[in-house]
């Protein structure tokens, strides 16, 4: 589980909550894992701060105006190339979802108890949704 390619890149993943619902983005073809539902991710840019990377990704993946408000966990990719900073984000905006085609196929608001049926999922997806984020919730 080392990564030997060096050292670990940072990416942010963005919780975005709009009341009971989470937002679920599905990966387009030409992205990587294309299929796999997924949080808004992305890279982080260097001298980037995890808050304003999640700002923008999200602004450039779904045209969203969020507002980071805590991080709720980190891990490590199953094949160690990222470090996954998992944040807790609420709209500062319309919901109007605007997805770049180039990343994002499809998206969907699901209430928590529906994410588990969600079919094609990263590992740490779903260990996430299944064993951190329930323990974080704010409400039922």
């Amino acid at each position: 589980m080392f990564n030997d390619q060096g050292k670990l890149r940072h990416a942010i993943v963005a919780v975005i909550e709009d009341g009971d619902e989470i937002l679920f983005v599905e990966r387009a073809a030409r992205d990587t894992y294309p299929g796999y539902w997924s949080s808004v991710t992305g890279g982080m840019e260097p001298g980037e701060t995890q808050q304003h990377a999640v700002v923008r990704e999200c602004m450039e993946e779904v045209g969203l105006r969020v507002k980071p408000v805590r991080k709720l966990w980190e891990s490590v990719t199953r094949r160690a190339h990222f470090v996954l900073h998992w944040w807790e984000c609420t709209l500062d905006g319309p919901r109007d979802v605007t997805p770049d085609p180039s990343e994002v196929a499809a998206f969907k608001w699901l209430k928590f108890r529906e994410i588990a049926r969600i079919g094609l999922m990263f590992s740490d997806s779903r260990h996430f949704f299944s064993n951190i984020y329930p323990a974080t919730r704010h409400r039922e």
